[in-house]
């Protein structure tokens, strides 16, 4: 993953598997200023990386693995799409997340001409 202009990793390397379809796909998250990237491991049959950038992301929510294992994170796009994860801590990357959108937000760029 190459970073873009003026963007920073937040958190890199973070375990997580992704529900595609009937495939769990395992392989390592990345948070940056701008976007969140996901980059399955080569094992998997699905090997294409997916990309969320910050501001297409409309919600993320916790949820049950098997609906009963506290390890499960859902991100709700505003285009409809929801993107289903497994992951430990996921109160913790959740709140990177939210956190990382909200400063996002909060960016004010000033000029002074």
């Amino acid at each position: 993953m190459e970073l873009r202009r003026n963007e920073s990793i937040m958190k890199e390397n973070i375990a997580v598997s992704l529900f595609r379809g009937i495939e769990v796909v395992s392989g390592k998250l990345t948070i940056t200023s701008d976007r969140l990237y996901f980059q399955p491991n080569s094992l998997n049959i699905q090997t294409h990386p997916l990309e969320l950038h910050l501001k297409d992301i409309a919600a993320v929510e916790k949820r049950n693995t098997l609906f009963v294992i506290p390890n499960g994170m859902k991100i709700k796009m505003h285009n409809g799409q929801e993107h289903k994860f497994v992951v430990w801590k996921r109160a913790e990357i959740i709140g990177m997340i939210q956190d990382t959108k909200m400063k996002q937000k909060m960016t004010v760029i000033i000029k002074t001409r």
